[in-house]
């Protein structure tokens, strides 16, 4: 049923409290089948080899490893293990990410309970390390220009989540459960996001095409958040500033952008904003003129997708 993707890059610190808990779920919901599926990106720690002594010593089965030759960023791995994966429903599980024990089987009797395929997408609730804060409850997306991560860094409180299930817009790639039949129908993710928004992509694109997301509430999970980014400088920064752009290129009808003209360019201004202050200021002229720089370039490779987005909207109708 679950084919459990976890994309790595040097995350050796992160895996064993990662893979405990994932056995553990596993072990709870004993009526699926799984399998897991490490792909990493050229990691210079010893993370493959730790991969292997920790899935032997836990005695996991079915585990599949896929190594790069070199660093090909998230969305590329992810959809190099959705494309490796047998099982219908594909996990994304970052490394340095644990899930409560009873998180499968909450997932499983949302989608056994799903029989008319409304939703092929379903997640539940992040919270930080210690689990006294919220890190997202889905996504909420604004059309001016940004997505947030529902009650992100609001103190966790079991009396603010949900009683039921509830249909949101789109989920978080932290952990998230997706069909793989219609991932790899609307396209698998983008990899010249490379990493960050990539989820956001991805959820307007379901949404677009009219598939839905469940939340399951209290499914619970506990993010490090940053494990693998934390000490590659204003990487982040950069990453949000093109990936949006390709966002609104792809995905925004021209009605949308002129009627959003002017909070699109505040926002857009914002993660202009943000990379220069978090550059060092010898290279802030540098940082700008590669990441514009990458977003000029790919504006043709981004209208052609563009237009097999709004065919598959065609087909759709």
């Amino acid at each position: 049923m679950f084919s459990i993707i976890i994309p790595n890059y040097n995350g050796a610190q992160f895996l064993p409290n990662c893979l405990k808990s994932v056995k553990t779920a596993i072990e709870n919901c004993p009526d699926c089948q799984f399998e897991i599926i490490l792909v990493d990106n050229a990691s210079t720690d010893n993370s493959v080899l730790l991969f292997k002594k920790l899935t032997d010593l836990l005695k996991i089965k079915n585990c599949k490893l896929k190594i790069n030759s070199s660093n090909f960023g998230f969305a590329k791995a992810v959809n190099q293990g959705i494309m490796a994966a047998k099982n219908d429903w594909v996990v994304l599980l970052n490394n340095d990410l644990t899930m409560a024990p009873d998180w499968f089987s909450l997932i499983s009797k949302a989608i056994t309970k799903n029989k008319s395929n409304k939703y092929s997408c379903f997640c539940g609730t992040v919270l930080n390390k210690s689990g006294d804060k919220f890190e997202s409850q889905g996504l909420d997306f604004n059309i001016k220009g940004k997505c947030n991560n529902i009650s992100n860094n609001l103190n966790f409180n079991p009396k603010l989540l949900l009683s039921t299930n509830s249909e949101i817009w789109g989920s978080s790639a932290a952990l998230v459960v997706y069909s793989k039949d219609v991932i790899k129908k609307i396209g698998l993710f983008d990899e010249d996001f490379f990493a960050y928004e990539e989820d956001v992509d991805l959820a307007l694109r379901l949404n677009r095409l009219g598939y839905k997301t469940l939340y399951i509430p209290i499914a619970l999970s506990f993010h490090l958040g940053g494990g693998t980014s934390r000490n590659m400088g204003n990487f982040r920064s950069r990453m949000d500033t093109k990936n949006w752009f390709f966002i609104i290129i792809k995905s925004y009808s021209s009605k949308e952008i002129l009627s959003n003209l002017f909070p699109l360019i505040e926002e857009r201004l914002r993660n202009l904003s943000g990379l220069i202050k978090n550059t060092p200021i010898f290279l802030i002229p540098q940082s700008i003129i590669s990441t514009y720089g990458n977003v000029i370039k790919k504006i043709p490779s981004m209208l052609k997708k563009r237009k097999r987005i709004q065919i598959l909207l065609k087909s759709k109708l």
